[in-house]
């Protein structure tokens, strides 16, 4: 049986026990699922919210440690990967074949300073316009931690083009934005980052399971 998955993480803590939510939406299709192998091409966005209206210096630098310590580990190949990071403007664009290795990925990485302001409709045209083989699907993911309801009605047409590409996945982090507030995006998933002893596992999975690089209808 052929299924389309459309999943939901978000963290919630009530009275200090943090448990994970997902939610499913299923689509029956016909045809049946076949085992995971990923494809030589995995074209991978990364935007980064690197706003500090809200986020806190010390919730930034960890997740930067999570991108250098964990993600970097579910990344196949690094000059398929693109980062844009973005505040008040693009503060920084490095389109796919800038990375040559992991340790650009982690020097760049190491590299980011936050700054004010938030633009978030900006940055999501600016990567859907980034060139990717048309025979190949772009996973994006967007470490997200501001909410501006005006940015985010602007950001819908940028985010269906980039969910049909692929997929689009939001990764929140603090407390400024909340799941229900993405909804309108239709993203293909979203993950609420709390940092507790599990959260790195967590998201290291999340990321590896919302790749777009894999057979459809396999199973991972």
């Amino acid at each position: 049986m052929n299924v389309i998955f459309k999943n939901i993480f978000f963290l919630l803590s009530i009275s200090y026990v943090t448990q994970l939510y997902k939610i499913q939406l299923t689509e029956e299709k016909g045809e049946s699922v076949i085992p995971c192998n990923r494809t030589n091409l995995c074209y991978i966005s990364i935007v980064f919210d690197i706003s500090s209206d809200i986020l806190s210096n010390e919730l930034f630098v960890d997740m930067k440690n999570i991108l250098k310590n964990n993600i970097s580990t579910e990344i196949p190949n690094f000059t398929q990967v693109s980062f844009t990071t973005f505040s008040r403007d693009i503060n920084t664009i490095l389109n796919f074949g800038n990375f040559k290795n992991k340790d650009d990925f982690l020097e760049f990485v190491e590299s980011l300073k936050q700054s004010p302001g938030f633009i978030l409709s900006n940055v999501l045209n600016t990567v859907n316009n980034l060139a990717t083989p048309s025979t190949t699907k772009l996973s994006t993911f967007v470490i997200i931690s501001n909410y501006d309801k005006e940015e985010i009605a602007n950001s819908i047409v940028y985010a269906n083009k980039l969910r049909q590409k692929g997929s689009l996945n939001f990764v929140i982090l603090g407390r400024g934005i909340k799941p229900v507030q993405l909804l309108s995006l239709e993203p293909s998933s979203i993950y609420a980052i709390n940092f507790d002893n599990n959260d790195t596992k967590q998201l290291t999975a999340f990321f590896y399971n919302s790749l777009s690089c894999f057979p459809e209808n396999c199973i991972r």
